[in-house]
Order: C-alpha cells, then structure tokens, then sequence
C-alpha cells in the first residue's frame, strides 16, 4: 500500500506523533482509528469542551426528536449524519452500505422511537453503540466528524499555519451549529490533496475501539450488580459471592443473534439507574486512555 502522510505535505522536518498534535494520517487511504466522544469529553482544553458541548447540543435534538417522534426532525438531522471521508479514519472508500443515507441512519436507529421514551436516561452519543445493534465505531465517528465539521477545519487551518502552509481551496459545507441548535452551511478556506479536501484531527481523541459498548455495559454494569446482590459473608469475615459474571451471562436467554442488546434494554427500562451509573463510570474508564504518541506511531506508520 501506497503511503503519503500529511506531515509530509506540511513539510514537517521530523515524523512522529511526539512531534505533532493531529493524527499523521496516510492521505491515501483509510486508517481504521475513530473519534471517540469518551475521549472528547475527558480531555481538557478549550477545543475539546467547546466540542463536547456541540455533541451534548446535537444529541440532546437528537433524541428529543425520537422521544416525539417527529420524523421530520429527525430526516433533517440525520440529513448531515452520514459517511464523511475527509479525516481519512475509518472503514470509508465512500461505501458503508445503506447507513450512510438519512433513511438508512432512520432504519438503523429505528428502535430509538420506543428506546429513548422507555429509557429517559438515553442522552448521550456513547448510548448509541450500548443499545442499537448494528451501529458502532465507524458510523458514530462518521456522525461526530460531520458535527465538529467546522471546528475540525479551523483546527486544520492552525496546524497548516505552524509550518506556514496555506490552504489551497474553499469549501462549503454542513456543520453543527450551537446557537440555532441546527445544521448550518458555511464556507471557509480549506486544504485539499489533489481533489480530496482533508481535515485533521487531534491524536488524543481517537481509538482503534471504542471501551464503551453493549458488552461492556452488560458485564461492568449490570452483571456486576446482580453478582453483588448474591454476595455473603463467610466465617473469617470475608466477602464471597454465590456465582460470577460468567454463570450469570451464559444463564442469559439467547434466542437470535440480538439476545445482548434485547437483554440490555429491557433491564435498562426496568431500571433507569443502570445507564446512569454507566455514564458516571465512563470518565474513571476513559482516564488516561489516550493512545500514546509511541502507539499511534506504530499503528499509522
């Protein structure tokens, strides 16, 4: 595989990402790393809050257009939520099937409309991969780049002004906007290579898999409550249980290839304060799990 990475074109002097801010992306294909919200909302800085409140401003819409189910508002939301290829990241080559449409985004999430009015608690962009079969790294990374669309360009337009590259094009397009709570087009200079505009992304904020998921949220949470609802004490004083995560998943009923999520979001319904326990345990997880300038490095190069 043919390989041009961008530190190249900016005329950087040394490769490796001790000596950059952004992913040192191969401009020539695809790299399967993903922006990872947990990662955006851990990280301090005013980029990374100013992000975070965009994608709590874009979801909280979301959902609130499938707690009333108003399909227009959603087709609209979801209208500038698909396949975006510009970062470079993910499974991309401009062919993910049929989620990266509107009314695939509408059928994929199609569960949503019972899910987010039997489960209040449903509020974040990380709840998507733990309760929606089929929906993971790369279609919620796709969502979070056409969100942070504008604030992904300026924070290109900063690294090509560190080596003094100008931007070579305009471009006009959709981003999220936080004061009208709504997809605004905007036109701004940007950087292409040949016909391919890039936009960069910051290194702590993207993962080769997410730590968040339905199979996590199944055994961290969840089954560690019912594992120490059987605890004990025994005879030296100690704390013992009477069966472990393990017995308690494979006593799990597994009728079709979807027994996880079905099991998930009925134990969630039944009881709110799961999901929020999750949401209060993902910053413990997510501390420090940034990859490392030594990881990426391996990883790109």
């Amino acid at each position: 595989m043919k390989k041009k990475h961008i530190s190249e074109l900016l005329n950087h002097a040394r490769i490796g990402h001790s000596h950059f801010e952004f992913v040192d992306i191969n401009v020539l294909d695809d790299q399967a790393l993903f922006i990872d919200p947990c990662l955006i909302e851990t990280q301090r800085g005013l980029w990374y809050s100013n992000a975070t409140k965009l994608l709590d401003n874009f979801f909280n819409k979301f959902y609130e257009s499938y707690r009333n189910n108003d399909t227009l508002k959603k087709l609209e939301l979801l209208s500038c939520a698909g396949e975006i290829n510009f970062t470079k990241l993910g499974y991309g080559k401009g062919d993910n099937g049929h989620g990266n449409t509107a009314k695939g985004l509408l059928t994929t999430f199609k569960n949503l409309e019972t899910l987010t009015v039997n489960i209040p608690s449903i509020t974040k962009a990380m709840d998507l991969p733990v309760t929606i079969s089929g929906f993971s790294e790369d279609g919620l990374s796709d969502m979070i780049t056409n969100i942070l669309h504008l604030q992904l360009n300026e924070f290109t337009l900063e690294q090509l002004a560190i080596t003094n590259v100008k931007p070579n094009s305009e471009d006009t397009f959709n981003t999220w906007d936080f004061a009208s709570s709504s997809w605004k087009e905007v036109t701004s200079p940007c950087y292409r290579y040949g016909n391919n505009k890039i936009l960069l992304t910051p290194k702590h904020i993207v993962r080769k898999k997410y730590h968040f998921g339905a199979n996590q949220y199944l055994m961290r949470i969840i089954l560690e409550r019912a594992k120490k609802e059987t605890a004990y004490t025994n005879p030296k004083g100690k704390t013992r249980y009477r069966t472990t995560k393990k017995e308690l998943k494979l006593a799990i009923p597994k009728e079709d290839h979807n027994w996880k999520y079905k099991f998930i979001n009925e134990k969630t319904e039944s009881d709110q304060s799961f999901l929020i326990d999750y949401h209060d345990t993902i910053p413990y997880l997510y501390s420090d799990k940034a990859m490392t300038d030594a990881e990426l490095d391996k990883f790109i190069y």
